[in-house]
């Protein structure tokens, strides 16, 4: 009995300790937990208004039309005579609201026919322009062909998804070679003194043609001498 009592005591004791050991683990573990979501809390609250204030934009959203229309005014296509780089451009003008932000345009070039079919060579930005104004596009050419500006409206234009764009009339860079040529040509020509070139003659025709001539000569004063003597023979 007394042995039994002994092993009872012992087993308590070791209870008593494990029970504490649980209590302060779980006083740790409760402490770490609060500190961890009020510092949480107090991120999220600050992440929050920080995605707030990025977003919003003075009553106008990105996914809205803002009731611009972009127009190229023109439509009398352009034609130039030029070998060399040369600079185009065409003008582009807003028919409708401001816009309220940028947007693109593009350069197409073939060397023959309708640009649109050709390929893109260059790319800008439309600055935003206000109503009833215009905007010059420019890029710089540097082969002779035909180019055409693609221009995109501003987003959702027409309340639609996809990108409207529009296309500017043509611009015709022609690079006459062949009459650049002629024309050098003709001022080296011009620039070359006149000089008279001696015509070759037969030594032996000129010869004969002055023979003839003193031959004529003498006969016509033979022909006058013998006139003379008949007329004084007659006189006597």
């Amino acid at each position: 009995m007394k042995i039994r009592y002994t092993r009872v005591k012992k087993f308590s004791k070791k209870s008593f300790g494990l029970m504490i050991l649980v209590q302060i683990l779980t006083i740790f573990y409760t402490i770490v937990v609060g500190t961890a979501f009020l510092t949480s809390n107090t991120e999220a609250y600050f992440n929050d208004n920080s995605e707030v204030a990025g977003i919003i934009q003075v009553g106008f959203w990105e996914n809205e039309w803002d009731k611009s229309s972009l127009k190229f005014p023109s439509e009398n296509d352009q034609l130039f005579e030029s070998c060399e780089p040369k600079e185009i451009s065409v003008q582009i003008s807003n028919t409708g609201s401001d816009m309220k932000g940028p947007s693109q345009y593009e350069v197409y070039y073939i060397s023959k026919g309708n640009p649109m079919k050709g390929e893109k060579v260059g790319e800008g930005i439309i600055d935003p322009i206000l109503a009833n104004q215009s905007a010059t596009l420019k890029f710089t050419a540097t082969k002779p062909g035909n180019y055409k500006f693609r221009a995109l409206q501003r987003p959702n234009h027409g309340h639609k998804a996809e990108r409207q764009d529009l296309w500017s009339e043509t611009i015709m860079i022609n690079c006459n070679v062949d009459k650049e040529n002629i024309e050098t040509i003709e001022v080296q020509d011009a620039s070359i003194p006149n000089t008279e070139v001696p015509v070759e003659t037969n030594p032996t025709q000129e010869e004969e043609n002055v023979n003839t001539s003193l031959s004529d000569t003498e006969q016509i004063n033979t022909q006058d001498e013998e006139q003379q003597e008949n007329l004084d023979k007659s006189s006597e």
